[in-house]
């Protein structure tokens, strides 16, 4: 892969890998060196990536990259032992960052809290299922992608997104009824 590939690769995906690297860190700093390793770590092993007569696939370079953010980031969770948990102060800051609608000040805290609850209760599954949700919803992948992202089986990838489902909604539910 070419340096300019590289930045087209950016361009057209940098958002998306980014966002993704956020959501599996779940914190900034994280994510910025998730992302950037990422990077490092395609155009390292860019000449795998698949070519046509147009140029790469872009499409699937993108789900390359996301399948390369997951390795690096199960080998580096595998590497910590205990994560440090982030403060009620630092997930709200991190929501203020967000864009704000014109919603009212107290629809608006209402919503940034259901959401800081979900984002806690995701984090709060195996890696397995959580993994499987981001790619699922967040990226957006087909259950047929996710499995050949994760070189797993399509029956695998159905059974741990069922089951983190039904954990979010037993753990919603109990919070929500409260």
């Amino acid at each position: 892969m070419t340096k300019n590939e590289l930045e087209q690769l950016i361009e057209l995906h940098g958002n998306d890998i980014y966002r993704f690297c956020y959501h599996l860190t779940g914190c900034r700093d994280d994510a910025d060196d998730l992302y950037q390793d990422t990077l490092c770590k395609v155009y390292e092993i860019g000449k795998r990536i698949k070519k046509t007569e147009d140029g790469p696939l872009l499409e699937k370079e993108r789900n390359y990259c996301l399948g390369i953010a997951v390795r690096l980031y199960k080998n580096s969770y595998r590497k910590k032992t205990k994560q440090a948990e982030e403060s009620l102060d630092d997930e709200l800051k991190k929501f203020s960052e967000e864009p704000v609608s014109e919603l009212r000040t107290e629809e608006i805290v209402e919503k940034k809290e259901m959401q800081l609850k979900v984002r806690n209760s995701i984090r709060l599954l195996p890696l397995k299922q959580r993994t499987v949700i981001y790619l699922f919803y967040y990226a957006e992948l087909s259950i047929k992608d996710i499995s050949a992202l994760l070189r797993i089986p399509s029956g695998t990838v159905k059974s741990r997104l069922n089951k983190a489902k039904s954990s979010l909604k037993n753990e919603l539910e109990e919070i929500w009824y409260e």
